[in-house]
């Protein structure tokens, strides 16, 4: 279990995602690693969760480009909200590398992947907890 500063504190991940599938395959390779994860397939559903204490996470893995309120934009939201500072924030897309690093900055999310980089690969652990250990 990794900790955050307090014993046996769970590091909870919010995956949100659009594509469903996307996020079982993020769900699958993140369980039995330490990570408490819950999944959201929109920004709409993904605010209700962490607007409330119990189901805030420590880390949102967010993919850019989705219906309504996309990536970048829930990224500004959480970054600007100090209730959420604690929140590291990875962007995660299937855009162009050099288009998504760009996007990272300009709303000020604490890092970016690209889904093919990770998925499948059994990298996203190590990532996530790089990202969580850096804040």
């Amino acid at each position: 279990m990794y900790t955050l500063g307090v014993v046996d504190k769970q590091w909870t991940v919010l995956v949100v995602d659009d594509c469903e599938k996307t996020t079982k395959l993020i769900e699958n390779e993140l369980s039995g690693k330490g990570f408490k994860i819950h999944l959201a397939t929109s920004v709409d559903q993904a605010t209700r969760m962490i607007l409330k204490e119990e189901t805030r996470p420590d880390i949102v893995l967010l993919d850019v480009i989705m219906p309504g309120v996309n990536g970048e934009q829930f990224c500004r939201f959480i970054k600007k909200n100090e209730l959420f500072s604690g929140i590291v924030v990875v962007l995660c897309s299937g855009m162009d590398m050099k288009e998504l690093k760009g996007v990272a900055e300009k709303c000020g999310a604490d890092g970016f992947v690209h889904k093919e980089s990770f998925l499948g690969k059994e990298k996203l652990a190590k990532l996530l907890r790089q990202q969580r250990e850096s804040k």
